[in-house]
């Protein structure tokens, strides 16, 4: 009974006509995550092309209410992002019999692997949550979309990368011209000090 008192689970299915988005269910045991963390998920969603977010549902959750993967399904785990200290910050399940693919984020570990003065920067806000999330959608995109005959890490990788390039390009684009003129004004710079080293 105490165990039902402390986990709170909210199921959210997509909102708008326009967005086509999984649903995202949170789960906690004992934790309540940081203001804002599920709407910085549903932003770094938004840029992900619509076409690879069918077919998998999204689950944030802390570690202690990770599921035992004996319990969950036959089919194991197929990938889990960690972190530098080995704690693991999200994991894709692929879609089994009648369950769905799932994307987990494991918000108390993806919380404590970033750097805490980083939620005040908006350009860093999403460094950690977007690398998991899209690292994690890259197995879903390999799995059920665009399956490639490479280690599926890489694959991962490739696919975290190609859509945080993506999201930073569009919504931080106001961003780019001022950097263009930072690198147009500092390269004259940087190459006398590399003439006279």
């Amino acid at each position: 009974m105490s165990d039902l008192r402390h986990t709170s689970i909210v199921e959210t299915p997509p909102q708008g006509p326009a967005l086509i988005c999984p649903t995202i269910v949170e789960s906690y045991r004992d934790f309540e995550p940081p203001p804002g963390f599920r709407q910085t998920v549903e932003t770094l969603l938004r840029y992900v092309p619509p076409k690879y977010l069918v077919g998998f549902k999204g689950n944030c959750s802390n570690e202690s209410s990770r599921p035992d993967e004996r319990q969950t399904q036959t089919k194991s785990v197929d990938s889990k992002s960690k972190s530098a200290s080995g704690r693991v910050l999200g994991s894709y399940s692929p879609s089994w019999k009648s369950s769905p693919a799932t994307v987990w984020l494991y918000v108390d570990n993806i919380i404590e692997a970033g750097v805490a003065w980083w939620k005040w920067v908006s350009v860093l806000r999403y460094v950690v949550q977007g690398d998991v999330l899209y690292h994690e959608i890259g197995h879903h995109i390999h799995a059920e979309h665009r399956p490639v005959h490479e280690q599926r890490e890489n694959v991962a990788e490739d696919w975290s990368s190609k859509q945080m390039k993506n999201f930073y390009r569009k919504h931080y684009w106001y961003i780019f011209p001022f950097l263009y003129l930072l690198a147009r004004l500092t390269s004259p710079i940087f190459r006398r000090l590399q003439k006279t080293a």
